[in-house]
């Protein structure tokens, strides 16, 4: 929690600082539990909405967000999204292995390379500080 700057239980406190540093970046990024968070929403996502990536992300947005993408947000989106779905076609052993972070597996009836790159965007998405913050 030290990364966060949580306070120290030795005092009590009314409100906690509100921080963003690049250290928690790193570890929102990486860290297997963000990782595996993200992959579950995403899977989540897929399900609710097979075969329809603007609805996939609307489901993403209203549950991280709670709000309405503007359309500068949804067209980073759909780039980040289609960057990683290029490479996840492209190298398939990544996605797998993207797949498999954490204890609980991960659906194999899910497309790869869809889920892989749904996941990306997910655990991007997450790290936002408006998602962070809320």
């Amino acid at each position: 929690m030290d990364l966060f700057n949580a306070p120290t239980r030795e005092n009590c406190v009314v409100k906690r600082e509100r921080t963003n540093t690049p250290l928690q970046a790193l570890l929102t990024m990486n860290d297997v539990q963000f990782v595996e968070a993200a992959r579950a929403l995403a899977g989540r996502a897929i399900q609710a909405e097979k075969n329809n990536f603007d609805r996939q992300l609307d489901y993403l947005i209203e549950i991280l967000l709670s709000r309405r993408l503007e359309l500068k947000e949804r067209q980073v989106s759909h780039l980040a999204y289609k960057d990683y779905l290029r490479h996840y076609d492209s190298q398939p052993a990544d996605a797998r292995k993207l797949l498999a972070v954490g204890e609980s597996k991960a659906d194999g009836k899910l497309p790869l390379a869809e889920f892989a790159a749904l996941t990306m965007l997910t655990n991007q998405l997450m790290n936002l500080d408006e998602v962070l913050t809320k």
